[in-house]
């Protein structure tokens, strides 16, 4: 799993006095690119890149300004060319929102799925953790 920490602005609040909903997405973004820039993309051919193709978000705490948030982000599932990711986001010892989330590998050329190479497969399996039964 890798976290990283995002700072709530006050640009992130809504009519109700707490952070927007969007922002969620928005942490879990920040989640994301941390795992693919630090572990994922190093290891792809020039012209490939990740896309999401899906995100499910779980509010379970409200967020508010001004205030830090950590989101961890894990590999829970590794298909031929795509990945299932999940998500916490967690705020004063609490988690805020949780997350699932699916990427693709897309061919920058052909704008279609690309399997992964032996590389990526590999440095996705050290990002895997599935719940225990």
């Amino acid at each position: 799993m890798l976290w990283v920490e995002d700072v709530l602005r006050y640009a992130d609040t809504d009519a109700n006095g707490h952070i927007n909903n969007s922002t969620f997405s928005v942490l879990c973004e920040s989640g994301r690119v941390h795992l693919f820039t630090q572990e994922l993309n190093p290891t792809l051919p020039p012209g490939m890149f990740f896309v999401i193709a899906r995100l499910a978000i779980d509010f379970r705490a409200e967020l508010h300004y001004p205030g830090q948030v950590r989101t961890g982000t894990w590999i829970t599932r590794i298909g031929r060319s795509s990945l299932g990711l999940a998500q916490a986001i967690v705020a004063d010892g609490r988690v805020a929102g949780e997350a699932e989330c699916v990427c693709v590998l897309i061919d920058e050329r052909t704008r279609r799925a690309s399997p992964f190479s032996h590389e990526t497969k590999v440095a996705a399996e050290r990002l895997l953790l599935t719940p225990s039964a």
